[in-house]
C-alpha cells in the first residue's frame, strides 16, 4: 500500500560484511541526528515492520525528522547469513552498529513491543547517543523464572532443528492472510494490511513471507528479573510508555514490578489494543512531540512518575 507521505531508504549497518537495512521516512532527509535537528527512530515490533507506523507517519510535522527501519528478517531489510540467528540481543547490536556508523546523536528512540524492547537495552549501553526513549506497549524485559533455563533451551534447540525440514510457505489468496493477521492482533483490516503487504512478495502461485523463518524461532535463553532491574537502572534519558487500555496485561506488571526504577518516566493510557500507535496516531504524535493534553477523554496519564 502507497503513502504519499513516506519514502522508502536503505542504510549499510557499518558492520563488517554489507548488511542493508530497509525502511520508511518522512520527506528526503540525510539519515543525521543532531540538538539542532534530532532524528525520531521507530523500531516495530516482532513479525511487523516499518509500515506498522504508517498511520502515524501520515500526522508527523513535517518539519521534524522521522524514519522507522525495518528490523533485519523483516519487510525489506537483510536476512542474516547461512548459520546466525535472530536473538534480541543482536537487534541491539544492529542498532549500536547503525547509530556509529552514521554518528547519531540525541536520537528519540520510539519503540513498539520487541522494538520497544531493544529500545531500551541500545538506551542503555550507548546513552549517550539516545536522548529520549518513548515505548509503545513495551516495559521491562520479558523474564523466565528460576528453574525453567533448560526447558527454554530444549525447546528452542527442538525448533530449531524442526525447521530445517520446513520449505516456505506459498498463499494463494493474501487478502486471507490479511484477514487472518486482523484477527490474530485484534486489529482493523485496513490496519493490519500495512504489515501484511510490507512482509510479503509475489512468487509463482501466489505470495511468500519477507520475513526470514528463523525469525519465528524462540530464544535459547530469557533474562531474569535482575537483568531486567539492572538494565532500567541504567537509563538515563526520560522514557515515555503509551499503554493501550486493552493491551498486553504483562505491561501492567512490570511497571508494577520495575517502574520506580526508571528516574524519568511518564505513562499514558489511550483507547487500544497491543498495536495502539496504529489505532491512535494522532493521539500517539502529539505524546512524541511534547504536547499531549492530559486528563482528555481519550488521553490519560499518570504523569512524571
Amino acid at each position: 500500500m502507497e503513502n504519499e507521505f513516506l519514502q522508502e531508504f536503505e542504510l549499510e549497518t557499518g558492520s563488517t560484511k554489507k548488511q542493508i537495512i530497509a525502511g520508511l521516512r518522512t520527506g528526503d532527509f540525510a539519515f543525521q541526528s543532531s540538538a539542532q535537528q534530532p532524528l525520531t527512530l521507530c523500531l516495530h515490533g516482532w513479525l511487523d515492520n516499518a509500515a506498522s507506523f504508517t498511520p502515524l507517519l501520515a500526522h508527523w510535522p513535517s518539519q521534524r525528522h522521522l524514519a522507522a527501519l525495518d528490523f533485519p528478517g523483516h519487510g525489506r531489510s537483510f536476512h542474516r547469513s547461512e548459520g546466525a540467528w535472530y536473538y534480541f540481543t543482536e537487534y541491539v547490536a544492529d542498532l549500536v552498529a547503525l547509530f556509529e556508523h552514521h554518528d547519531l546523536q540525541h536520537v528519540h528512540l520510539v519503540g513498539h513491543s520487541m522494538g520497544g524492547f531493544v529500545g531500551q537495552v541500545v538506551a542503555a549501553v550507548v546513552p549517550e547517543r539516545v536522548a529520549r526513549l518513548t515505548l509503545i506497549e513495551a516495559f521491562g524485559l520479558w523474564v523466565k523464572r528460576d528453574g525453567e533455563w533448560v526447558t527454554q533451551l530444549k525447546n528452542a534447540l527442538t525448533e530449531r532443528r524442526k525447521l530445517a525440514q520446513k520449505r516456505p510457505p506459498v498463499y494463494s489468496d493474501k487478502e486471507r492472510l490479511i484477514r487472518l493477521r486482523a484477527e490474530t492482533s485484534n486489529l482493523n483490516p485496513d490496519l493490519a494490511r500495512f504489515i501484511v503487504e510490507r512482509n510479503l512478495r509475489e512468487v509463482p502461485g501466489g505470495y511468500t513471507w519477507t520475513v526470514d523463518p528463523r525469525v519465528r524461532l524462540p530464544s535459547l535463553f530469557r533474562f531474569s528479573a535482575s537483568h531486567a532491574h539492572e538494565l532500567l537502572s541504567t537509563i538515563r534519558c526520560p522514557v515515555d510508555v503509551v499503554l493501550g487500555d486493552c493491551g498486553t496485561p504483562e505491561i501492567l506488571q512490570a511497571l508494577d514490578a520495575w517502574g520506580a526504577t526508571v528516574a524519568q518516566k511518564t505513562v499514558y493510557t489511550l483507547k487500544g489494543g497491543h498495536h495502539v500507535h496504529m489505532e491512535q496516531p494522532e493521539e500517539v504524535v502529539r505524546i512524541l512531540t511534547g504536547n499531549a493534553q492530559m486528563g482528555g477523554s481519550v488521553l490519560g496519564s499518570t504523569g512524571p512518575i
